[in-house]
């Protein structure tokens, strides 16, 4: 088409018509604009199509992430309720309580796993990459785009009770003695459990230890007369409470992310 407009051109140069030679490369002006425009409209489907994959990917990993969070935060509470358990029984001891084990042994296991902790972590690491590249905006769905910010910006495992100092845990195993606790370590130390992709720790739900009976109980005759590790124990046990009623609100909220998700990667 440029060539016959050229031809044209060169013919009216010849014949000195002006006004139509004029014309004529208006004509050519136009067909360039309209093949510019052309390639940048071809340019933007491209582009957006590129784009749409791209948030669909997203979609995808974020929904792997809120499923990873899930468990983890599954974990987390399993985890606290078992220290919780072994709290209350030790606390049983220290208040001389009638429901409290009589054996010694088992008292300073459950003093010794009460003191246990789970370092809290998130599944984020999806939502931190579409904040720090700036591409949080590739998302579109706006409920998604709001559920996700509403999420991961309170940031569970660095707030509230879940990062409180556990002052329990400082206090006894700066008291109870090294070979107690070395024996305890080595028959109930975490046990890992393959769930989905990860493994995570739980805490054996029998502890036998070979331990003399006469010896285990004047340690804990030696511990039960310091006031400030019931106060400790007391606390923990408060402590870990707030934290299971944390995880459980973060999970009803992680269940309507995940609802979101699951709603665009089925469509």
């Amino acid at each position: 088409m440029i060539k016959f407009f050229r031809k044209i051109r060169q013919q009216l140069l010849k014949e000195n018509r002006f006004s139509k030679y004029m014309l004529y490369a208006l004509g050519e002006i136009f067909l360039v604009v309209i093949g510019i425009l052309i390639a940048l409209q071809i340019n933007n489907w491209n582009q957006d199509r590129l784009n749409k994959n791209l948030e669909f990917q997203y979609y995808e990993r974020l929904l792997d992430d809120v499923k990873e969070e899930n468990i983890i935060i599954e974990a987390t509470l399993n985890y606290s309720k078992q220290v919780s358990e072994h709290a209350k029984s030790a606390v049983a001891v220290f208040e001389n309580s009638s429901n409290a084990n009589p054996d010694p042994v088992a008292n300073l296991v459950d003093m010794y796993q009460a003191s246990q902790l789970l370092d809290p972590y998130s599944a984020s690491s999806t939502y931190q990459e579409l904040i720090s590249s700036g591409q949080i905006n590739l998302i579109q769905n706006d409920s998604i785009k709001t559920a996700l910010i509403r999420y991961y910006d309170i940031e569970w495992s660095e707030s509230g009770v879940a990062i409180l100092e556990n002052t329990y845990r400082k206090n006894l195993r700066g008291k109870m003695p090294d070979d107690v606790q070395a024996k305890i370590r080595l028959a109930c130390g975490d046990t890992y459990v393959k769930t989905g992709n990860s493994y995570f720790p739980k805490l054996p739900k029998e502890c036998n230890i070979q331990l003399d009976h006469n010896y285990a109980k004047s340690v804990v005759e030696a511990l039960l007369k310091d006031e400030s590790l019931k106060n400790d124990l007391r606390y923990l046990i408060g402590n870990e409470e707030g934290k299971q009623n944390d995880l459980m609100s973060t999970m009803v909220q992680l269940e309507s992310l995940n609802m979101l998700l699951e709603g665009i990667n089925n469509d």
